[in-house]
């Protein structure tokens, strides 16, 4: 059902003739029109130099005149003018075309006198969203347009709808600034007889009405003033744009009482029937009133598809239930009136009641006419409480069948006629999704986590996924489950099923997979930001302007969401702490928040529920509702491990055994789809990880055989260079340069060129690459760590020199300046000024005390070196060259330890004892 869709046409949608027909009529504009013309279109340079729209009211017939003039001032407006489509519904009216004009250099072109007739074409615009309305278009091509033509359009429409029985009814919206017009008018009028009501909506002033020649007459010049903003959080009749609606109902109780003829149920399910057959089946099945409203929804719901017929009057008439359950289709009135005929025959009180689905609550301001609907459900009574039931919706069931939709406003159809009553909300008994995660730390704080995540849907949220259920490629499953999830836990599903409980009104997602970058860490300290239903809110709405002091704020939903996560936390995790609210039960903002939270020896449970539905705050309590989901948001848990094992301080057999189950869980990708060049990448990647460098070059090359890429044989580079094969990762560095051409895989080049005793060839490269700004700062810091390489180490410490002087307190080219001092000896009695400013300006930053540390080293000043490293490393303890310099140091101090920080600063970076030995740095 969309009764808006009749009640706000477009532009060129309707015509004005007597007799509906399916013929475009070309005659002269109806008697009644006064033209706004000022004879200046021609010399307009505004983009629209006229639009006047005229409106009658009369007979029970609605007749929209148009003439609307365009500028074509641009390659853009040629093509968009070049084919007019006017559009009108056959059986309500008619359309007519009175004029059609190309404006030219004075002369006038009149391209109906010239023979132009259109193309009739039916194009049902509605039809994916299973609407069918009948219109027919009139489509015009336009011959010979030119830039600077201004082309004219003249025509009428009329609209006689079958079902309003002579009444009337017109809504549109009103044109308003910043849009361009030179001459614009939007004009209404109607009889004075007439019981014609208007009203003007949103942010518009209502003109004067004024009576001519036993007319009322309503006058608005266009564009009006553009409305002033609105929060976009405001309950929806603020935020309402200028429109005004026009009609013959008296009040509400009149579109009630007319429109009740259609919606009766006596006599319309035939004794012994297929119908009469459905409700014995439901009372043979259960006594209960609810249970049996639960299972005609159903049946209504999933028996009878959707399809609205707008044709022969359908917009608003509905079709008998017996021909909607023998068709097996139907719009929204057909389901609802099909839905009601069963319950009444089951003895449930219910009614039908018409509601907008899209702003329900600008219905208590709108003008009572139809038109200010767009939906039909019905509404139950049973026990004394409400329920609205919408059959075209999916999924409902006896758990969820209490949840209330978000409408604000419902008008009953009754034969005695109704007012407006509202759809009052309750909270919901069953949550829409249930989450529970199973997820696996245990490898440790650098490693992925694994997860399992089981998730239920319920309600319309479960109907959403039957398609998905009904697959039977494993692969378009784990698609599915890997875009539904990356908003929730994210990173990579390798494994998912999913079905679907019809009886339930249940849907079911397990998936799989692997979550990244689960810690973040500081001093030693690996933290973990719980994510849950509680977690991560915020409530920040804008009253700032004095306009908006004293708009209340509108929740959404109805939502309830309820989680559990179960942790396994990371192996020998001995100083784990909890911090933040373990415990909520409590009203927010609108909102339910209920948390549990607890922390064992090896698991972590979060348990959580959040829950809202639709409702206004006043604007004098937001500051309180701000204040409740700031404290809750302070107070989101945080897991926190105190020293963790990290990922360089594990052996090779260690690591290669917590890896293993990530490793097994990406080959069910490549068993999934073989030749899929990402899931080979990915698992070279974990491999990688695990430090089986065979094995992930075996999966990179098979991932380049299917589709090479900059990115993998950059990969596989650095893999080579683990395993010492320095020749084949220079071939590749050269490769991925060769694909992408950019500075990353340029410095990656020039470093394998260098460390290959082509440190010349690697400098040139930098340079030809003609880089400036912030890029070329970084070339110049690429070069000046390559140039001791080729004895260029006072060319780089010039041209760093010379870029200081233009940014004095740029970090990376003080740092630079810094290292180069340090890894070359080169000015080595200017390095501790240097190297001092660096530390300072980059605020003790753990790379620049790295940089430091060496200068400190090659002045023999170790003691200095080593509290330099040890307050690097405490910020960043796997900073592979500070792990690197304190063993060498350690070493040379006849400290043993040292050897295990060679041993991290290699697991780190394989290469590493190559890279210090071109420094001439190498451990004893």
């Amino acid at each position: 059902m969309s009764y808006r869709s009749l009640a706000a046409v477009p532009l060129f949608v309707l015509a004005a003739p007597v007799l509906a027909g399916e013929e475009v009529r070309y005659v002269e504009p109806p008697a009644w029109v006064e033209p706004l013309y000022d004879g200046g279109l021609a010399e307009s340079r505004d983009n629209i130099p006229l639009y006047d729209r005229q409106v009658r009211l009369e007979d029970g017939t609605v007749t929209r005149y148009t003439d609307i003039a365009y500028w074509l001032d641009t390659t853009q407006t040629l093509q968009q003018a070049g084919t007019i489509q006017l559009a009108w519904l056959p059986d309500k009216g008619d359309l007519a075309v009175h004029r059609l004009e190309i404006l030219r250099d004075g002369a006038v072109i009149d391209l109906l006198a010239d023979g132009l007739r259109p193309e009739i074409l039916r194009r049902e615009r509605e039809l994916e969203r299973r609407s069918v309305d009948g219109v027919l278009t009139a489509a015009f091509a336009i011959p010979g347009l030119k830039i600077g033509d201004v082309l004219r359009v003249t025509s009428s429409s009329s609209l006689r709808d079958q079902a309003l029985a002579g009444e009337m009814q017109f809504a549109e919206g009103i044109v308003a600034e910043p849009t361009k017009i030179g001459l614009g008018r939007l004009r209404l009028s109607w009889p004075e007889s007439a019981p014609i009501q208007w009203k003007t909506l949103g942010d518009v002033a209502a003109p004067e009405s004024w009576n001519e020649s036993g007319y009322t007459v309503l006058d608005f010049s266009l564009p009006v003033a553009e409305p002033d903003p609105m929060p976009e959080d405001a309950p929806g009749r603020f935020t309402v744009g200028p429109q005004i609606q026009v009609g013959s109902f008296t009040d509400w109780a009149h579109v009630s009482q007319s429109m009740s003829r259609y919606f009766t149920t006596e006599g319309t399910i035939a004794p012994g029937g297929a119908i009469a057959s459905e409700v014995a089946r439901i009372e043979q099945a259960t006594d209960v009133p609810l249970e049996r409203a639960a299972m005609a929804l159903r049946m209504v719901q999933d028996e009878v598809s959707y399809l609205l017929n707008g044709m022969d009057g359908g917009n608003y008439l509905p079709q008998a239930p017996e021909l909607t359950w023998a068709n097996r289709y139907g719009d929204c009135k057909a389901k609802s009136l099909l839905l009601l005929a069963m319950l009444r025959a089951m003895g449930i009180e219910a009614e039908a009641v018409l509601v907008d689905s899209d702003n329900g609550d600008a219905v208590a301001i709108s003008q009572p006419i139809p038109g200010a609907f767009d939906h039909m459900i019905v509404r139950a009574q049973i026990a004394g409480t409400d329920y609205w039931l919408d059959g075209t919706n999916a999924g409902s069931r006896l758990a969820t069948i209490d949840e209330v939709p978000d409408f604000g406003w419902a008008l009953p159809i009754r034969s005695e006629g109704a007012d407006l009553i509202p759809v009052t909300q309750r909270w919901p008994q069953a949550p829409d999704r249930l989450l529970k995660v199973t997820y696996d730390m245990s490898a440790g704080v650098d490693m992925p986590a694994l997860y399992t995540a089981d998730i239920e849907f319920r309600g319309s949220m479960g109907a959403r996924w039957r398609a998905e259920a009904a697959q039977d490629d494993p692969m378009i499953v784990v698609g599915a489950a890997t875009k539904y999830l990356e908003d929730v836990i994210g990173g990579v599903v390798y494994d998912a099923r999913i079905t679907y409980d019809d009886e339930a009104g249940v849907a079911r997602l397990v998936a799989e997979g692997m979550a990244f970058d689960q810690f973040e860490f500081d001093r030693g300290v690996a933290s973990h930001y719980v994510t849950g239903a509680t977690t991560n809110w915020s409530f920040q709405p804008d009253r700032a302007r004095s306009a908006w002091r004293e708009i209340p704020y509108r929740t959404g939903g109805p939502l309830t969401m309820a989680e559990l996560w179960t942790y396994q936390l990371p192996e020998n995790s001995d100083a784990v702490q909890l911090s933040g609210i373990d415990t909520l039960d409590e009203l927010a903002a609108g909102t339910r928040f209920i948390r549990a939270a607890e922390l064992g020896e090896e698991t972590f449970e979060f348990r959580d529920s959040t829950s809202y539905v639709p409702t206004e705050i006043p604007a004098a309590e937001l500051g309180d509702a701000r204040r409740a989901i700031r404290r809750i948001a302070s107070g989101d848990p945080v897991l926190r491990i105190e020293g963790p094992a990290r990922l360089w301080e594990l052996d090779d057999k260690t690591i290669a055994r917590r890896l293993q189950p990530h490793i097994d869980g990406a080959s069910k990708l490549i068993e999934l789809k073989s030749d899929m060049a990402a899931f080979h990448a990915f698992r070279g990647t974990l491999l990688t990880l695990a430090r089986d460098y065979e094995d992930a070059i075996a999966d990179l090359d098979r991932a380049i055989d299917l589709e090479g890429s900059a990115e993998l044989y950059l990969l596989r580079g650095e893999a080579y260079n683990a395993m010492g094969e320095y020749d084949l990762a220079l071939a590749d560095a050269q490769t991925a340069f060769d694909l992408q051409g950019d500075f990353e895989y340029a410095s990656n080049l020039a470093l394998r060129l260098s460390l290959a005793g082509r440190a010349d060839e690697a400098l040139d490269l930098l340079d030809r690459l003609g880089l400036s700004g912030d890029e070329g700062v970084d070339v110049d810091t690429a070069w000046a760590e390559m140039s001791g390489h080729a004895d260029r180490a006072a060319e780089a410490w010039d041209r760093l020199q010379v870029a200081l002087d233009r940014q004095p307190d740029d970090v990376s080219l003080l740092n630079s300046q810094c290292w180069t001092a340090g890894i070359w000896s080169y000015q080595l009695e200017l390095a501790e000024e240097v190297c001092d400013r660096a530390v300072a300006v980059s605020g003790n930053a753990p790379g620049v005390l790295d940089s430091r540390a060496l200068a400190y080293y090659r002045l023999g000043r170790k003691d200095e070196a080593m509290a330099d490293l040890e307050a690097a490393l405490a910020q960043e303890p796997g900073q592979a060259a500070s792990l690197f310099l304190r063993g060498l140091i350690r070493l040379e101090s006849g400290d043993k330890s040292g050897r295990e920080d060679l041993i991290y600063a290699r697991r780190i970076e394989p290469g590493i004892d190559r890279q210090y030995k071109g420094y001439g740095l190498v451990p004893r």
